[in-house]
């Protein structure tokens, strides 16, 4: 894939076959939020014109997912990192892009403390002639989400405040998009770190099989799924009639239920062992109140 590189005074990239050193690069991050919250960065910015050729550049030290004007952009369901190294990865979204406002949206997910939480630039052509350029700046904005990456690989998502999140956004309101987010912090980094020029390949996660077929059995308020396979993924969970705030744990993830129509509980970052789905329900709720248990299978292509 062609890339489109910038060279500006606080980037100097020394480029090896595979990989580069990469000194003075510029990262965003969320200083508003705790180290094991998920965050959304967003950047709304305004086009006179149809792009020819946009490429948006995204790199981090964590797991994250690119939106587009609420577009997911790539087929993966994140994208992570070669062992080792940070991997640069370039999305080609001219199509994704409007004649007027548009908005880049990215859902991060931490894996460790790091002011590298983000890198993002975005490079092109326009259709008329002549080229653009955005970096890293502080009109990127952020705010926490409504879950959390927890240090011993769970996750915990509050359901609760999930309508308040991405899925509800309009996109062409630039004043409803400031609402509760503030300036993300600009870091440069000044300690060297392996670069890679990612390919979606090595680097991005995809469903491979969903099994929906186990044998249940129950001890007190915990359901055993045995799905008879080892699978390395996640457990997906749909419910119904749930209590708003009420908390179920699936294999680990702590899930807060948001009540009226149909809850589900699934990991979005992290994976562990889901052949055998453990489910420890709410006092009060049963096994009727279940409505599908999934294991999905998920790992590089």
């Amino acid at each position: 894939m062609k890339r489109y590189l910038v060279l500006l005074p606080f980037c100097l990239f020394s480029l090896l076959p595979l990989n580069a050193q990469e000194f003075g690069m510029r990262w965003f991050y969320s200083s508003h939020t705790e180290e094991t919250q998920q965050v959304w960065f967003k950047r709304s910015f305004h086009m006179n014109e149809p792009a020819a050729k946009a490429v948006l550049s995204v790199a981090s030290e964590g797991r994250y997912i690119v939106y587009v004007n609420g577009y997911n952009i790539s087929s993966d369901l994140f994208s992570d990192n070669p062992r080792g190294a940070i991997a640069i990865h370039d999305y080609n979204i001219e199509n994704y892009l409007n004649t007027g406002t548009n908005t880049i949206a990215i859902w991060y997910s931490p894996v460790h403390y790091t002011h590298r939480q983000l890198y993002s630039t975005l490079s092109g052509q326009w259709q008329s002639g002549g080229t653009f350029y955005q970096g890293c700046d502080t009109e990127w904005r952020c705010r926490g989400a409504n879950a959390r990456t927890l240090p011993d690989g769970n996750e915990e998502i509050d359901a609760t405040r999930y309508v308040k999140d991405w899925k509800n956004y309009d996109w062409q309101d630039e004043q409803f998009m400031f609402f509760q987010w503030k300036t993300a912090s600009v870091a440069t980094d000044l300690q060297p770190a392996v670069i890679t020029f990612g390919h979606h390949a090595t680097t991005g996660v995809q469903m491979q099989r969903v099994l929906r077929r186990a044998k249940v059995s129950q001890v007190g308020r915990t359901l055993v799924y045995d799905f008879g396979q080892p699978v390395e993924g996640w457990v997906r969970v749909t419910m119904r009639g749930m209590k708003k705030g009420e908390v179920m744990e699936v294999n680990g993830l702590r899930y807060i239920c948001k009540g009226g129509s149909d809850d589900q509980a699934c990991r979005r970052f992290t994976t562990n062992m889901a052949g055998i789905a453990r489910i420890t329900l709410p006092a009060g709720r049963s096994r009727s109140n279940i409505t599908r248990v999934e294991a999905i299978s998920i790992g590089k292509k």
